[in-house]
């Protein structure tokens, strides 16, 4: 006979035996805290719209991803249609004449005597005139973390972060120092080796944060494409290497999320920032300038023009309308110039005036097709290259289309949307992690994109 007292105990056992199968049971979630949603956005520099649309391009990874959720006919961007202007308008929700960034970094000693040059290492409270999206989860208590964004410089509004220029004694840094994923040597000298080998450190550092912190927001920024078609031209295969190159980072960034745990509650949006065309022709705006008397001792308004590629903005000491008008002169219908814009002409198409802002130009130089402006003072006004690769032309430009691929939680599988503007993609953001952003922000959630209930 078994006496009151073992019963009992027998019975404290069955019901502690019940309870752990219950809580194994898949039913048994409902009691529990539901995960909160997580967002993770790659941006694959300078991949074009026009890539993406290649039956063969080695991509398993994107297509996997196109086929579960969504993805665009093309994105487009706003004006410029360079790096960080656009990683800017993908934050924030506004172009360029909302949050003033034109070109990679914060133009200095412009309307001076001497030229103006860029700062790269401003701060984002000094770049970036509005509110961005990862400023909002910051406030909303959730975690951020970047590696590799651009005009995010010192954001006290990011948890975790890996930037361009690492730091050896930053905390992911010294995470994957001491994982034997990088030396600090490297790390000191981080801009010696190949950009695809600076990308995948980018990646091991997005997978550190995912594996060790959780951010409920990620933003990575990868730039071989863009490097690669920069220094060979657009559409030929050191591009489509590259594309299977970055394709495989992106596979490495889900499989980190799956380990975890989190693939159910991970949204991954793919983007890029403009396309790339090839060109063959470079021009020299500072060669008129000189040539008018425009630059050096005696000029009484001194102008300098800064080439970025597909444009150049020129800025002039005391410049006045007329001032303006006579610089405007001076580009138009030369060969090479697409376009020579007043402020206000410039205006039209996305761009600040000087009245917004001390970044916006006295006049936006485009140029024409098969032309670029670089970076390098040539003695002569047009020199011809070999083939190489450009952007900054306008955003109309076909080859400037970027590109917009969305899966994962809260995406429904509705395959091909048409085009949208990169404005889009922050409220978007901020829908899926259900919080509060932007509302006079130009952009708008892409609520077609979402499963029902999101």
């Amino acid at each position: 006979m078994v006496s009151s007292s073992k019963r009992w105990r027998h019975l404290l056992a069955a019901a502690g035996l019940l309870a752990g199968l219950v809580a194994l049971m898949p039913g048994a979630q409902a009691t529990t805290t539901t995960p909160r949603p997580k967002v993770i956005v790659i941006s694959l520099d300078a991949f074009g719209a026009e890539s993406l649309k290649e039956p063969e391009l080695p991509a398993p990874t994107l297509r996997a991803l196109m086929q579960q959720g969504v993805h665009a006919v093309s994105m487009q961007p706003i004006n410029p249609t360079i790096t960080w202007p656009n990683h800017t308008s993908m934050v924030t929700g506004v172009d360029a004449s909302r949050h003033h960034v034109l070109v990679n970094g914060l133009i200095v000693n412009q309307r001076e005597a001497t030229p103006p040059r860029i700062d790269m290492d401003a701060p984002k409270s000094q770049l970036v005139a509005v509110p961005t999206v990862y400023d909002a989860a910051h406030a909303a208590g959730l975690v951020t973390a970047e590696v590799d964004w651009v005009a995010i410089m010192h954001a006290p509004s990011i948890a975790w972060r890996f930037p361009e220029h690492p730091d050896p004694d930053g905390a992911v840094e010294q995470e994957l120092v001491r994982e034997g994923v990088v030396t600090r040597d490297e790390l000191v000298h981080f801009g010696r080796p190949s950009q695809a080998w600076r990308d995948r450190i980018y990646t091991r550092a997005a997978v550190d944060i995912i594996r060790k912190h959780h951010p409920d927001l990620l933003l990575l920024h990868l730039l071989a494409l863009d490097s690669i078609e920069h220094a060979t031209g657009y559409g030929n295969d050191a591009g489509r290497n590259t594309i299977a190159f970055l394709d495989d980072r992106v596979k490495e960034v889900v499989d980190a999320v799956r380990a975890e745990g989190e693939l159910a509650n991970t949204t991954f949006i793919i983007v890029s920032d403009h396309g790339q065309q090839s060109v063959h022709h470079l021009l020299n705006p500072n060669v008129p300038l000189r040539e008018a008397g425009l630059q050096g001792a005696t000029a009484r308004q001194p102008a300098f023009a800064l080439p970025e590629g597909g444009f150049a903005l020129v800025f002039q000491k005391n410049a006045t309308d007329a001032s303006r008008q006579e610089l405007k002169k001076l580009f138009a219908g030369k060969p090479g110039i697409r376009a020579a814009l007043t402020p206000d002409e410039a205006a039209k198409l996305g761009w600040p005036i000087p009245a917004q802002s001390n970044q916006a130009p006295d006049l936006l130089l485009y140029a024409a097709d098969d032309y670029e402006f670089p970076d390098k003072d040539t003695p002569r006004y047009e020199t011809p290259t070999v083939e190489i690769g450009a952007h900054g032309y306008p955003n109309t430009a076909p080859l400037m289309q970027a590109i917009f691929i969305a899966a994962g939680a809260g995406i429904r599988p509705a395959g091909e949307i048409p085009a949208f503007p990169d404005v889009d993609v922050a409220p978007t953001i901020a829908h899926l992690l259900h919080i509060k952003f932007g509302d006079d922000v130009q952009g708008k959630p892409l609520t077609k994109i979402l499963a029902p209930g999101e």
